[in-house]
């Protein structure tokens, strides 16, 4: 029983790494900014910055962008005084986060100094002693030579302005304009204060116009709405992705980076759902992805021979770097009709629209191609091609060099008639 359990656990794992090399692959070299938005505690730490730290070592560039240790400091009466007590507390969170990244690993090296430019922001009166600022403009030199040494940046909230004055930002947005200006590949918004208002959401993960569409018409929370709206406008200046995670849910930053179901909230600019054609490099996947279904009887078993003479006629549905879901488009030489075949989602993707979405790609391809007539083959119950425009028809109805072939009396038969304009 020891031994049972041994191996399931590790073949578990071996699960997991595999699913978690691609996205160390696709970050490799790239720019990844995080805000701590509330900086935790020892005690309470849920390991973020361990996490931190371990993607650095595994060669990610990262970039922490942080506040003063307790936010609250910003709820006391603005005054000179009061500046030096929010720039002793941002001094000692820069401190504390160094002293506890080479607690972690002594093999990580640190870097941390002024980089940002600043002028003046407006002045409210209530403020009127407070020296705030905004970003001007980002010191890039020193911080890319940082970045290329695999050091881990530690970027305060504060930016020097004229005569070297000192004036106090706003972290998040510094945060966004640092992603912006040192092109990152992604943006992360590391608090708990939204944890309450994720449920609000539409959908876990959303591109810029749906994020857009949302806020313009939901009343949502004023810090919860400004740091989403934050993720909309650095994603619209060219982040790629952009995050919104629970930091007190332990493992939240390695779930998101590391996987592609994440944690949390998720905007990007970008297509982070595709579909492409296979490659040689495809056939391990599809060849799962077609073999728990054959399982469940609901497609016809492919051999890998069959899969590598066949590669050029499947198209895969990508969630980040995951393959989720496969199909075959079978054509025949100077026929007017084409087939769909082996169309399956893994168990965990399914009931999201990717079946949909691959059938209507394949419509999409026999109409360019000017197909006449797209036939399907499934043995499922499923509805699926109904709901795509498709009518079920006898088998006698497939095209001759089709018919030679079908032995799968079990297959149901649908055709889909091409309208050609």
């Amino acid at each position: 029983m020891k031994s049972f359990v041994s191996t399931e656990n590790n073949q578990s794992f071996a699960r997991h790494l595999r699913q978690a090399l691609p996205y160390f692959e696709e970050f490799q070299g790239q720019i990844l900014v995080f805000h701590l938005g509330e900086f935790p505690a020892p005690e309470e730490d849920s390991r973020i910055i361990e996490d931190l730290v371990l993607l650095n070592r595994a060669g990610l560039q990262i970039i922490l962008v942080h506040g003063p240790g307790e936010p609250s400091i910003f709820s006391n009466s603005p005054s000179e005084s009061h500046f030096n007590e929010i720039r002793r507390s941002i001094a000692s969170a820069n401190w504390e986060l160094q002293t506890r990244i080479h607690s972690i690993s002594q093999k990580v090296q640190t870097f941390s100094a002024h980089l940002i430019k600043a002028v003046p922001s407006e002045i409210h009166p209530e403020e009127r002693r407070l020296p705030k600022g905004r970003v001007s403009g980002i010191l890039l030199d020193p911080l890319h030579e940082a970045l290329n040494s695999n050091k881990l940046i530690i970027i305060p909230s504060f930016g020097i302005g004229e005569k070297g004055r000192l004036w106090l930002l706003d972290s998040w947005e510094t945060s966004i304009e640092v992603a912006s200006a040192a092109h990152a590949k992604k943006l992360v918004h590391l608090g708990t204060q939204n944890q309450a208002h994720f449920s609000r959401l539409p959908s876990n993960e959303m591109n810029t116009s749906a994020m857009r569409l949302w806020l313009e018409q939901e009343k949502i929370p004023e810090e919860a709405g400004r740091v989403w709206q934050g993720l909309l406008n650095a994603c619209e200046r060219g982040v790629e992705r952009c995050h919104d995670l629970d930091s007190g849910v332990d493992g939240s930053l390695l779930q998101e980076i590391l996987t592609p179901g994440g944690i949390g909230l998720m905007v990007t600019n970008s297509d982070y759902r595709k579909i492409r054609s296979a490659r040689m490099s495809d056939l391990q996947r599809i060849s799962e992805l077609l073999g728990e279904s054959s399982t469940e009887k609901t497609v016809v078993y492919r051999s890998r021979e069959y899969l590598g003479q066949h590669v050029d006629d499947f198209h895969v549905f990508c969630i980040d770097e995951e393959i989720t879901g496969c199909v075959e488009f079978h054509t025949s030489r100077d026929s007017p009709a084409a087939l769909i075949g082996s169309l399956t989602v893994s168990a965990s993707h399914r009931n999201q629209g990717i079946g949909r979405e691959l059938v209507e790609a394949v419509i999409q391809e026999a109409q360019k191609r000017e197909f006449r007539n797209l036939f399907a083959l499934t043995m499922s119950q499923s509805s699926i091609f109904v709901q795509c425009g498709f009518e079920e028809v006898e088998p006698e109805e497939l095209p001759d060099w089709k018919l030679k072939d079908f032995d799968y009396p079990e297959s149901r038969v649908f055709r889909f008639k091409i309208n050609r304009s």
